[in-house]
């Protein structure tokens, strides 16, 4: 029987080491990129058709108020969708560039509205960043 030495094991680990500290690296860039994509996908899903259909209904919107709020959507999904894509902007840039977008949204949107709608239009979006938390905060 073999008798490892120190020696050996010590060669064999420091031949591992880089190959194992790449492989890492691999995997959590993967996942950084996987929840950067996630939590994009979720901005954008605030402006999704379905939450227009929602606040049709719940703020008794106009047919041209559907309009403008549906042309804003686009717009404004197509920009962060472009900020994320943007490969020459650090995170902490895309996430500063997308929060002014959202802002952006909400201002456009005060002058689409009616007072009363927006301020319903408000408690209709804090209530649904709300459902959407609940499951993230049981894990």
């Amino acid at each position: 029987m073999l008798k490892s030495t120190p020696f050996i094991t010590g060669n064999i680990m420091n031949l591992l080491k880089p190959f194992l500290i790449g492989v890492f690296a691999f995997f959590a860039i993967g996942l950084n990129a996987q929840t950067q994509e996630a939590a994009t996908q979720a901005i954008i899903a605030q402006y999704s058709q379905e939450n227009l259909d929602l606040w049709t209904t719940e703020l008794s919107l106009t047919a041209d108020q559907v309009e403008q709020i549906s042309y804003l959507n686009e717009k404004v999904v197509g920009k962060i969708q472009a900020i994320q894509d943007n490969a020459g902007f650090p995170d902490e840039k895309k996430r500063e560039f997308i929060r002014g977008n959202r802002e952006d949204h909400k201002r456009v949107m005060s002058s689409i509205l009616t007072p009363q709608q927006y301020d319903d239009y408000l408690d209709l979006t804090k209530a649904n960043v709300s459902s959407q938390n609940k499951p993230m905060q049981g894990k």
